[in-house]
């Protein structure tokens, strides 16, 4: 073969190979054009014989949304929640009977199959009469089993069995960018059962609700009022987080949070068995001494006891009406927000070493926590 038979049948090669990609292509457009269009009937699958150039066997390609098999599994664990409220209609309809006003909704999940149900706080607050709404219809009447506002979690109890729990996964293995699908009431119950999907934006969120600051999941799934309570789950279905909040302002937009579970499970455990959660307490009535009565009345920066209670750890140890706290174990404390978050790091019975200016000088008093009384 000489040198320009070679080059012809070089270039005729690589043209047959560069006609056998484009003809490839094209298939694959015009595929893809009659999928979209819907020729081919189910759009809700593709399953396309797709010829394998080098081997010429088919590949059968089919794709369903991960957020299916999801909805699938934790839609029958939620419920929705009704907050109702008796008024007295006699006042405005001349009957001395209560009638009863729905005040919300909300969501809820299914913790234990014999009826126990995890929300948040908010869900429930000031609730005359709780209505759960099982996803298959039933409706029950519910009592609260324990709440706590700190931390925006509650458990409610309904008398039904075999019931479908919720399988809980593990908050501390979430990854930034891993789906996240949300589900829950939102909007009222015309959207009851409604399933959005995200992604994970942020872990480790520290927001406040109230006065109290607390660690969440950030998401750009949709969370809307009525979301709360109701689940956020991984792509296997498991639950890793309770929907509470949202950011809501006209330039913000895909900015929803959920409570961890794993945070969460030691409060509702402590709920169910006590119907409230024991923290630390020292038996103090406070306010803040800032920067300007400081320098009125030439005192530090601190926490001033306003109020000891009687027969608390506070009285025990011998603090005092006028002392200032300047000081928890060699942590500055200046308000009474660094004061209520350095003593999220003891459990009641712990000993703590508090500095406190008294009679223009600093002493320091040992307290031996107690356990903060249910409101």
């Amino acid at each position: 073969m000489n040198e320009k038979q070679n080059y012809y049948e070089t270039k005729y090669k690589r043209s047959k190979l560069l006609n056998m990609v484009l003809i490839s292509v094209i298939i694959g457009l015009l595929v893809g054009s009659a999928y979209t269009l819907g020729l081919f009937g189910n759009t809700d699958m593709i399953d396309t014989n797709v010829a394998n150039a080098n081997s010429g066997e088919a590949i059968n390609v089919e794709y369903e949304s991960p957020v299916v098999k999801v909805a699938d599994e934790v839609l029958p664990s939620i419920v929705m929640i009704k907050n109702k409220a008796k008024i007295n209609a006699g006042f405005m309809f001349q009957s001395t009977d209560n009638e009863t006003i729905e005040r919300g909704t909300g969501s809820g999940i299914i913790y234990k199959e014999d009826g126990y149900i995890i929300t948040n706080q908010h869900v429930i607050d000031n609730a005359s009469e709780i209505e759960v709404t099982l996803y298959d219809g039933r409706v029950f009447n519910a009592r609260v089993l324990g709440e706590d506002a700190k931390s925006d979690l509650a458990v409610i109890k309904i008398e039904a069995k075999n019931l479908t729990a919720a399988t809980l996964g593990n908050s501390d293995e979430v990854k930034v960018g891993e789906l996240a699908v949300a589900i829950g009431t939102p909007a009222g119950e015309e959207f009851s059962s409604s399933v959005t999907a995200g992604i994970i934006s942020a872990k480790n969120r520290t927001l406040g609700i109230g006065e109290e600051r607390i660690k969440l999941i950030q998401t750009d799934a949709a969370i809307n009022p009525g979301n709360s309570g109701g689940a956020l789950a991984n792509k296997f279905g498991e639950v890793i987080g309770i929907n509470s909040i949202k950011i809501s302002a006209p330039d913000i937009e895909g900015m929803g949070f959920a409570i961890p579970i794993n945070d969460a499970l030691p409060i509702i455990e402590e709920l169910i068995q006590h119907g409230y959660v024991k923290r630390p307490w020292i038996g103090i009535q406070i306010s803040n001494i800032t920067e300007e009565i400081s320098q009125r009345y030439d005192v530090p920066i601190g926490v001033y006891i306003a109020r000891v209670f009687y027969n608390s750890p506070a009285e025990a140890a011998g603090l005092r009406v006028d002392d200032i706290i300047t000081e928890i174990d060699g942590k500055k404390v200046e308000t009474t927000k660094d004061l209520s978050r350095v003593m999220e790091e003891y459990e009641p019975d712990d000993v703590v070493k508090l500095k406190v200016y008294r009679d223009k000088g600093y002493k320091e008093i040992e307290v031996k926590l107690g356990v903060m009384k249910p409101e």
